[in-house]
């Protein structure tokens, strides 16, 4: 069995080349060698003097590839402005201490009084030969086809929300994606694989396209109905069990665990919670009003504090709503037939000793997408002491965390938080020997206690 701890990222170390000399600091690209521009020669009879605004690409190697005219106050000095351009040279800009390319702003400047200028590549530029970086932008999606609706929530007509973060390369392609936040974890895979379809116009660097981070988000709202209807399908009522009079969209849930020991022992159970939505949307007060054992109404209600609305507003005004959930776990009796049902086959592997260890996977476990367990709000209102909790659980073949057992913690609330935020993490599937494979995984939690 693996117990993991927080991943590190650790850049490997690169070493340049002994001829190259090293760059000890970040900065923009430097003029080094420049050529003065050849005055046209009918321009410069008739002592007409002008203006050139350039823009000019220099590469990791300081030399200029590009080059094109912005704004001119006579056409005439365009030409030997840009073939004067062409020829400078440049220590190149750099970023983390590497060569990097990037797009300039200046201005040739044509005098008259300055007279015929003989091509010299070694000459000292003017001070009048600044240089401005151009402005960038940000990349923009191009093409994105919508994710998948999980089969798993279509009775539940929950409108998804995915945000994620990335990079965008040069060539409009998403590298690294980073889940940021889900509305329920059953969109995080969808949404990863989606992503991979999706188009990006890159970040422009004046005309240079770069490489350039991105956060945006991705809708799941195809099955989309009024807020009542989604309640109502989340088995979400007003206290008395009757429809809300004000009726608030969910924006975050979270699924209770199911009691471990209760499942393998075939044990089905239920319980009901009562709770306040604030006048922002935030989950408080929950409290259990009934369970068939403590330990179903613990996993529902550390579910439930979990939970986010969208604001519940009352003609124009937002509210506070008492609401109530009732949850159903359904028992799997030890002798049921095999199904697809991703926790019924967990569970018959789990009681035959069939989920291993993390060893000799193919690949280290890598999370996709974590939550942090929150503090529990039962203990805020006490001396809030600092705690911990150790939680064993399975990786399935998706990659998806389920069956969270705690195994121990320093208070009762801290293990429910720590099952429940875990039960929210993905991994990248495990495969062993090229076969998806079941893990088994502990990890310690840690709470610190939060400030008055």
């Amino acid at each position: 069995m693996l117990a993991m701890a927080a991943p590190t990222v650790v850049r490997a170390a690169e070493t340049a080349a002994p001829a190259e000399p090293k760059l000890e600091a970040d900065g923009p690209a430097l003029l080094r060698e420049w050529t003065p521009p050849i005055y046209p020669v009918d321009a410069l009879k008739a002592r007409r003097s002008g203006i050139v605004s350039v823009r000019l690409i220099v590469d990791e190697t300081g030399r200029v590839t590009q080059a094109r005219a912005l704004e001119d106050s006579d056409a005439e000095f365009v030409d030997a402005a840009l073939t004067a351009v062409k020829a400078w040279g440049f220590a190149p800009a750099t970023d983390n201490g590497r060569a990097i390319a990037s797009c300039l702003d200046t201005q040739v400047i044509f005098s008259p009084a300055v007279g015929q200028q003989k091509a010299s590549p070694a000459k000292i530029p003017p001070d009048t030969q600044t240089f401005s970086a151009a402005e960038r932008t940000s990349p923009d999606t191009k093409h994105a086809p919508p994710g998948a609706y999980p089969a798993v929530l279509m009775e539940r007509k929950l409108p998804g929300a995915v945000r994620f973060s990335g990079t965008v390369t040069a060539d409009g392609r998403l590298i690294a994606p980073r889940i940021l936040a889900a509305s329920h974890v059953d969109f995080v895979l969808p949404a990863l694989a989606a992503l991979a379809g999706w188009e990006f116009y890159p970040a422009k660097q004046g005309d240079l396209a770069v490489a350039a981070p991105i956060e945006a988000a991705m809708t799941f709202d195809d099955i989309f109905t009024k807020a009542g209807d989604v309640l109502a399908a989340n088995g979400i009522t007003a206290p008395d069990g009757s429809a809300p009079a004000v009726a608030p969209l969910p924006a975050f849930l979270v699924d209770p665990v199911w009691p471990i020991e209760r499942l393998l022992k075939g044990e089905g159970g239920a319980a009901t919670v009562t709770f306040t939505v604030t006048e922002t949307g935030a989950v408080t007060d929950v409290a259990v009003t009934e369970a068939t054992q403590p330990e179903f109404g613990a996993a529902l209600a550390a579910a439930v504090a979990s939970w986010g609305f969208d604001r519940p507003i009352d003609g124009d005004h937002a509210v506070a709503v008492k609401l109530m959930k009732h949850a159903e776990f359904k028992a799997i009796p030890p002798d049921a037939p095999e199904t697809n049902d991703p926790l019924a086959r967990l569970a018959g592997a789990l009681r035959r000793n069939e989920v291993g260890g993390a060893k000799g996977l193919d690949e280290k476990l890598a999370p996709l997408y974590r939550v942090a367990p929150e503090y529990p709000a039962a203990l805020k209102a006490g001396e809030a002491p600092a705690g911990e909790a150790v939680v064993e659980f399975v990786i399935d073949r998706e990659g998806r965390v389920r069956l969270p057992r705690i195994v121990t913690a320093t208070q009762p609330e801290f293990g429910w938080a720590a099952a429940t935020a875990i039960t929210q993490w993905v991994f990248k599937a495990p495969y062993r020997g090229g076969e998806p494979v079941d893990v088994k995984v502990r990890i310690p939690f840690r709470f610190v206690a939060p400030p008055h």
